[in-house]
Parts: structure tokens; sequence; C-alpha cells
């Protein structure tokens, strides 16, 4: 701060005679931030400080005699001019405060504010003092009260002060430029002698309040209780001015956080004369960092991983919670000590050393891996450096270092398994996707050898294609999936299974690809799926020629019936006992052979003739299907109940048909008993389909087991005509409906307790 003091004067103040109006000018600009720069009447420099120096970019000397033009535009320029004139006419105490554009030397543009005031010597209009800052949105204004305030005081001091001398009535115009410092002399002992409308503005106080009382009153009891007030002017004396920062106190009690600069002053012949004190309002500022820095702990503490920070010296700066945790310390414990001296051992460790000394020296991140016996876990740290320090990120990888080591253990095993595994290949491989094992019979089947696998990466080991159809899979069994997938690579095809490894713990540590040559096997299906097809296509031709049959038989038929019943009735008289039952056996076999071939023709017609399928009320189809046996039903005075049946997906003529048929036969075959018949429904999954099983119970003769299967055969009988009449043909077509529908039939019977039917229909969404 020296040196810049020095050069401050000089470029300011060094032609001005009054040595103690000096040394107050050095404090001053050497305590200020803002820029402060002296015109002349012309308006061209006479002298500027550092920063505004480092605000324009020009040098000292660029700027010393040049206009002020040199940093102003046109209007801006006239702007300044007709304050110099008008302060030339007026009072030279007013504070003109303006809103410029400064143009640096490289061209870029600076809104700034600038605060004037003028300067008089023997009542002679000399120049102005101006103090510059960024224009910005927090910079803070005085209120128009406040300003007409501080003019009355600025006033009282003009009177109270003038005579000392010119240069002073300099430095009370800068004085008076600047609101936003608090700027008041001390005597020896730390008394108040001066007062600025700054000082006003911070502190609360009027001039007459505050002057003659001991600076001490601005601290806080506890400051006071410790001696701060009297600590910082030793420390000014010794070292020519002391900067603090802390809390101070205004006059309504209130609390503020200032920056504080107390520089003594001394007279021509080293007299020690006081001391100049500045005081700036810190307050927003140091909210800002307060709140800046709460936020960044939240959010160092929300980090997984733990996280502490060293500067260049070693010594820790930041601890999070999840660091306090794992280095046993509280961060009050160790912040502002050296890593060395806390954990002495690490400096042992050449690792460890190496990398924090690489990080601060290089500027390069560095990490390392290793087992801390201090700590008793494994650390894995990252090392990030910047120009104050090293911020370390480090966990305890203890459970994973335990698990490559069980997956160590355990490849011989899966080697073993992996080298004998038939007619396949069997990969293990780790989170990054590097195999550690590669081995199978089916190395023999590819062009890879199991050395070109096994230590080498995924996207090195495999094609541009294979890796296309294989990555997604390895990810998902990394995650906890399992999954396959099939592929061809070189001329085979190929199935692949991806399973998850994982501990005890249930914690995937790495992932298990099982690949199987399923080449011939996908060979045979395709020829079983041919076969299947041809099948399909010679049913559908006997479907054709049994329907075609079928119905040319009906025209001989009835031929043959029709002459039947002409014989009978023309010549039935002529008969003898044995021709009338001949001729009653002829009609009887036509007549059979017709109902044969009417059922043949319906069963042919189940798959070509049915309607689409479509959402239907089985309630409403039972009900058709009982009108269509309702003289059998009248006759038998067979009992029928239902539960409320469901809607289904399927053809209502073919399902009345399965109705009437189940129904037809539980009452034919109910026995001596009045036949009593129930149907139920239950809601069921199979293969990831929603279906209803319907089920006709009834309570008659029953059905052998070793006969239950040939019920649903064509013509197949299990009694006489005589017993029980029929064609044999009704359970077929029940079977062939179903199965048109997707489902299944089947029967459930015992000899003598009756027989249930069931059979599956899909279900309607909903329903």
């Amino acid at each position: 701060m020296g040196s810049r003091q020095d050069r401050t004067t000089q470029s300011l103040w060094g032609d001005l005679d009054d040595d103690g109006a000096l040394t107050r000018y050095r404090a001053l600009v050497t305590a200020i931030d803002d820029g402060i720069c002296q015109l002349d009447t012309a308006g061209q420099f006479v002298a500027v400080n550092d920063s505004i120096v480092e605000l324009t970019g020009y040098t000292d000397a660029e700027l010393r005699g040049e206009h002020v033009s040199v940093i102003l535009d046109e209007t801006d320029t006239e702007t300044i001019e007709r304050k110099i004139a008008g302060q030339a006419a007026a009072d030279t105490a007013a504070v003109t405060p303006l809103e410029l554009d400064v143009q640096t030397a490289t061209g870029t543009v600076i809104p700034c504010e600038f605060r004037l005031t003028g300067i008089d010597e023997d009542g002679s209009f000399r120049g102005i003092i101006g103090v510059v800052r960024k224009r910005s949105e927090t910079t803070q204004r005085v209120n128009s009260s406040e300003s007409a305030a501080a003019s009355d005081d600025t006033a009282d001091q003009e009177r109270s002060e003038r005579g000392i001398g010119e240069s002073q009535e300099a430095f009370q115009s800068l004085v008076d430029a600047v609101e936003d410092y608090a700027i008041f002399r001390l005597d020896e002992d730390g008394y108040v002698t001066t007062w600025n409308r700054g000082a006003k503005r911070i502190k609360g106080y009027d001039r007459a309040e505050i002057i003659g009382n001991h600076f001490s009153t601005f601290y806080t009891a506890e400051d006071r209780e410790t001696n701060v007030p009297e600590r910082n002017l030793e420390a000014a004396m010794e070292n020519g001015s002391v900067e603090d920062e802390g809390w101070r106190i205004r006059k309504d009690g209130t609390r503020f956080w200032a920056n504080v600069t107390i520089t003594p002053v001394w007279d021509e012949d080293g007299t020690h004369q006081g001391y100049l004190k500045v005081t700036r309002d810190m307050t927003d500022r140091r909210k800002r960092e307060m709140e800046l820095k709460s936020e960044l702990q939240r959010i160092f503490d929300r980090i997984s991983d733990a996280l502490y920070a060293v500067d260049e010296e070693f010594r820790f700066t930041l601890v999070n919670e999840r660091a306090e945790e794992l280095l046993g310390y509280p961060e009050e414990d160790i912040l502002g000590e050296k890593l060395w001296d806390v954990f002495p051992s690490s400096a042992e460790i050449d690792e460890v050393w190496d990398a924090f000394h690489t990080a601060r020296d290089e500027q390069v991140a560095t990490s390392y891996e290793l087992y801390y016996d201090h700590l008793g876990f494994w650390v894995e740290a990252n090392l990030y450096p910047s120009e104050t320090g090293i911020s370390v990120y480090f966990r305890d990888v203890t459970e994973r270092k335990r698990r490559e080591q069980a997956l160590e253990e355990s490849e011989q095993r899966y080697r073993t398994i992996a080298e004998y595994f038939p007619n396949g290949i069997v990969t293990l491989y780790d989170h990054t996707l590097d195999y550690t094992l590669a081995a199978g019979q089916g190395f023999e089947r590819v062009d890879e050898e199991p050395s070109d696998v096994e230590g080498a990466n995924f996207y090195d080991a495999w094609s541009a294609e294979t890796r296309d159809d294989l990555e997604p899979i390895l990810r998902a069994a990394l995650n906890g999936e399992r999954r396959s997938v099939e592929l061809w690579h070189d001329g085979r095809e190929w199935i692949i299974y991806a399973v998850p490894v994982t501990d005890n713990e249930g914690n995937v540590f790495a992932g298990v690809t099982m690949a199987h040559d399923i080449t011939e096997r996908k060979e045979n299906q395709r020829k079983l799926e041919e076969t299947i097809a041809q099948l399909e296509e010679s049913n559908k031709r006997l479907e054709q020629f049994a329907y075609a049959a079928s119905h040319d038989l009906q025209e001989p038929l009835r031929m043959v019936s029709s002459y039947l019943q002409l014989i009978e009735h023309r010549y039935g008289d002529a008969f003898d006992e044995d021709g009338e039952e001949f001729l009653e056996f002829a009609i009887d076999g036509a007549d059979r052979m017709r109902k044969m071939i009417e059922a043949l023709l319906t069963y042919s017609r189940v798959e070509t003739r049915g309607e689409p399928l479509e959402p239907v009320a089985l309630d409403d189809i039972l009900a058709d299907a009982r009108q269509d046996i309702r003289v059998q039903i009248e006759e038998t005075n067979a009992e029928i109940t239902a539960v409320d049946l469901p809607r289904v997906e399927g053809d209502a003529d073919q399902l009345r048909q399965v109705f009437q048929n189940l129904l037809g036969n539980a009452i034919e075959y109910s026995g001596d008993d009045r036949p009593r018949v129930h149907i139920d429904a239950d809601r069921c999954t199979s293969d990831q389909r929603q279906e209803w099983v319907i089920s006709v119970c009834d309570e008659g003769i029953g059905i052998e087991a070793d006969e239950q299967d040939r019920v649903f055969e064509v013509f197949e009988r299990l009694h006489t005509r005589e017993d029980h009449p029929g064609t044999g043909i009704g359970l077929a077509l029940c079977q062939r409906i179903i199965e048109r529908h997707g489902g299944e039939i089947w029967v459930d019977s015992e000899p003598g307790a009756g027989a249930t039917f069931s059979f599956t229909l899909p279900a309607v969404e909903g329903s």
C-alpha cells in the first residue's frame, strides 16, 4: 500500500504547499477505492489517481495535461465544460452528480457516476475535484433531504475549517464530493474533530451531536471491552495506517458492516496532529457474501462425495459434512490446520504427497486410490487445483474393492464353467465394459479368439454391427436387468443373454453374457414353420373337399329319400311285415345320412363361413340356445341355471351352437333323474391375455376317464343309437369352434357323478 500511496501523492498533490493538508490528501486518496481526478479551469487533467488509470487504461503521463475529452464523447465533454463554467460562477462547495460514459484506451465504454465540486483559492475558482465510480444497479444515492442536510453540515464545516490554507480548500472539496464514505478527523486521543455529509448518512449523527465524542462510540460493546478502538489507533501509528472490517453501531443502535481505514496525520515538523478516518458501509456486500457462503456450504453439504479444500500451504479451508464423517474431525477443529499436521502419516505416503504437490505446483488434476490405515478404509481421491489451492473429492470405496476382490476369487470358477460351456461363449465384464473373462466352445465357430476378447474393451473386441446389437443388453445388465438379443455374427445366428452379477447385498458389480449358437435350431424352426404352413394348406384343401363332398352328396341323398317316401306312399300296403321293416330301415338310414352330411357341412364351414369375432354378450347367446332346445327342455322338465355371464370376443352364431350342443348333451345323458344343468364363469389370465372359463356342469351318467378324449373326435360314439341317438359330431364341432376363438375345451367327469365341459374365450377389455 505504501508504493501506491507515494504514486498517488505525487500525481495528485505534489504541487501543493500545505504539508499538513497534503498528509490528509494522501491518507484520503489511499483509503478511497473510487477514481479521483483534478481538472483545471480549462478542463485539463491536473492529476489522477491509480483508480482512474486502471479505469481508463491510460497511464498517468498520458492523461496529465490532456483535455477531459480524451475519455468522454462530445456530448459528455460539453456537459463537463458547462459544469466548470457553472462552478466558476456559483458556490464551489456544491456537489454536482453526473452520469457520464468513460471511453477507455481500448475503445470500451464504461457507464460511470461523476461527483464534482469546485476548488476555491483566495476566492478564485481554480478548477474542480472529481470522484468517479462505475455505475451499477446497486449504486446508492443520497435523497434530496439528505443532500440538503448534508449541505448545511458542509457549510458549518467550511466555516469552521476556513483559513487552513489553499490546499485545505482542495481537500475539503474532495471530502464533500465523496458521499458514500464517512470521512472525518480524530485528535491524538481519538476524539472526533470534523464530520462530513457521508459520515452523517452512514452513521446517523449530525455534526453537532458527534464532534467531541470518542470514536469508540461507533464500535460494538464487545469490541470496546476488548479495546479494539485503542488497538486500531496503535496499529495505525506503528504501520502508517490500519484497515479493519467489522460491525459498527449507528446512532439509532442498528449495526452495519464497515470497512475502515485509519491513517495518522502529521504536521510539517513531524508533530502528530491526530488521525484521518474513512469508513464505508459494506453491509449489502457482507450480506451477499454471507448468503453466498451459506448457499455454497449447503451445496457442498449436499454433495454425496466427501469434499474438502486446502490453500497453497495445504491448510484446510473447507470441509463438508461427508468429509467430516469420513475424516473423523468436525470442520471447526481442522480449519486453518495443515493437512500434514492433522494426518502426519499421509505425508509419508509418496502417492499422496506427490498427488498434492503435483496438483499445486503444476496446476493439473491428479488422483490416487489406496488403503489408508489411519482412516481404516480404501480411499479414492480426485484433486482439482486452482490458483488459491486444491479441492479434494474423495470417497470410501472399500465395498467396491471387496467386490473386486471377490470377483478375482470367483474368476477361476467362472473360467472353469465358461471353458466347457457347450455350443456357446461366456464373457464377464465390468462397469467400464472391459472384459475380464472370455471362454467357451463357441469360439470355434467365430473368427475371434478368447485372447482377442479377454482383457480388451467391448468397443475393441467386436465389429461395429455386432456392437450396436450388443451394447444395450450389456448396459442393461449393469443396471440390474436381464436382457437378450438375437443377431448374426460371422455367418451364424446367435442368441445372447446378459445378466447382472451381484454381491451378497444385491449390488451389481459386473455383467455376464452367455451366447448360444442357434443356427441349426433356427433352421429347424424354419422347416417346422414351413411344415405347419403346408399342413394348414392341406387342412384348408381338406375343408374344401369336405364341404364339396358333403354338398354334392346332398342331391343323390335327397333323390334316395324322395323315392323311398314315394314307395312307402304308393306301395306300402303291398309289403309284408318284413318288407315294411326293411323300408323303415332304408328311410331311417337316409334320414341319418342327411343329418350327418348336414353336420359335416357345418363342421367344414367353421373357418370359412364364420363371422368376424366381436364383443358379444353370452347371456343373450345362452337365451337363444335355450330357445332352440325348448322342446327338449320341456319334455324332460330340465332345470337350467346360470350365473351372470360376461361379454367375450366371439362369433355369436357359432357360440350359440356350442351352448346348444353342450346343453342338449347334458339333458340327453342325465340318466333317469330330472336333468339339472348349471353354467358358471371365471376370469383368468393365460399367456399374457385375459380369458373367461365357461363351464357347463350336469349331474348325469358321466364319462369313463379313458374315453374322455374320444368324445371330441368326429363321428365317435360312446353309446348305441338306440340308447342315445345323434350324429356323433356335436362335440367335435364345439372343439373346432372354440379353437377358432383361440381357446380350448375339455371335460372333467367320473362315471355316475356327472360331467363338466369347460372352454375358454377371450375377454372383452373392461368387461
